[in-house]
C-alpha cells in the first residue's frame, strides 16, 4: 500500500494510478486511467491505458506477426513508440511497480513477441505518453482533476472497456458513485 497524506488522500508515485474525474474536459483524458511511470522533481511520466487506437503492432512494424493493440498513451509525442510488459528479463527496462516493467531491449521483445512468449496479457503499446511539467500534476491534483489510486497487475493488462468505473469502484464508496456519473450533466 502506498502512502497517504495526512488527509488519506493518496499521493502520486510511479506505479501509481491517476483516475480522471468523470467531468475532466480534457478529452485526452476524459474518463480514463493513466499509470505513472515515472514521478520525481522533474515532473511526472504517464500513459494512459484505457484508450485503444485502431492500430495494431503489425501495422507499424513489418518483423512483429503479434497483433497486439496500440493504446494512444497520451497527447506528447505521438509518433513515438512506448510499452510496458511483464517481462522481467528484457534487458534495459525500469520496474514501475512490482512485476511490471517500462521500455527495454526492443529488439529482445520483438523476438518474445513472434515467439509467442509474450502476448497484449504481457506486453502493450503506446503511441504517446502523458507529461505533466515539475508542480503541475500537483496543481491539477488540488483542482480535483485526478484520484491517486494503487495499482494492481490486472488493471495493466485486463481489457480496458470499463477499467475507469472498475479502479473507481474499487477505491470505496466516496469514489464508486463517480463510476456512475453521467457523460452529460444536463442528462442527470
Amino acid at each position: 500500500m502506498k502512502r497517504r497524506a495526512e488527509d488519506g488522500i493518496l499521493k502520486p508515485e510511479k506505479g501509481m494510478l491517476l483516475i480522471s474525474e468523470p467531468f475532466l474536459n480534457d478529452p485526452n483524458f476524459h474518463r480514463s486511467v493513466v499509470l505513472l511511470t515515472e514521478h520525481n522533481e522533474h515532473g511526472s511520466v504517464g500513459l494512459v491505458l484505457d484508450q485503444i487506437s485502431t492500430l495494431k503492432i503489425n501495422d507499424l512494424f513489418d518483423d512483429i506477426e503479434s497483433e497486439n493493440p496500440v493504446y494512444v498513451g497520451g497527447p506528447v509525442s505521438r509518433n513515438s513508440l512506448l510499452f510496458i510488459h511483464a517481462l522481467p528479463g528484457i534487458p534495459d527496462s525500469e520496474e514501475v511497480m512490482p512485476g511490471i516493467y517500462w521500455g527495454g531491449d526492443f529488439e529482445m521483445l520483438k523476438f518474445q513477441l513472434n515467439e509467442k512468449i509474450a502476448d497484449d496479457k504481457l506486453a502493450r503499446f503506446f503511441a504517446g505518453y502523458s507529461g505533466w511539467a515539475p508542480g503541475q500534476l500537483e496543481a491539477e491534483l488540488e483542482q480535483k482533476s485526478w484520484i491517486v489510486a494503487n495499482a494492481i497487475f490486472n488493471d495493466i493488462f485486463s481489457p480496458t472497456a470499463d477499467l475507469w468505473k472498475r479502479v473507481l469502484r474499487r477505491q470505496g464508496p466516496e469514489f464508486s458513485y463517480l463510476g456512475n456519473a453521467p457523460e452529460d450533466v444536463s442528462l442527470n
